[in-house]
């Protein structure tokens, strides 16, 4: 009978006086497993950076879109306000006390 050392190893061929091979299927199973989960692991971390990568390029084209939507709301209001500004000036006229003094000199 053989002997059990625990654990599962098989010999190959003779090659020379006191050397022979021996291949340990537990530890090769164990290495492709390990291998296989860090393989796995760097595939759904490369998706993920991929993906937020994606999300990022969409969040700052949207962001450009609303700041440009902002700037054109913001200079349409600001050219509104200016027209109200002039046409108060023009027919309200000389109602500032202060500049009242000014103008006689000028006229």
């Amino acid at each position: 009978m053989s002997e059990n050392n625990g654990v599962r190893s098989y010999s190959g061929q003779v090659i020379g006086d006191s050397m022979s091979l021996t291949f340990n299927f537990r530890f090769l199973l164990n290495a492709i497993a390990v291998f296989g989960t860090i393989i796995y692991g760097a595939y759904k971390f490369q998706n993920r950076i991929e993906e937020l990568e994606r999300k990022m390029a969409e969040a700052d084209q949207t962001i450009e879109d609303l700041l440009e939507k902002h700037v054109l709301a913001e200079n349409e209001a600001i050219a509104e306000l200016e027209s109200k500004v002039a046409w108060y000036e023009k027919s309200v006229g000389g109602l500032n006390p202060l500049s009242w003094k000014k103008n006689r000199r000028s006229k």
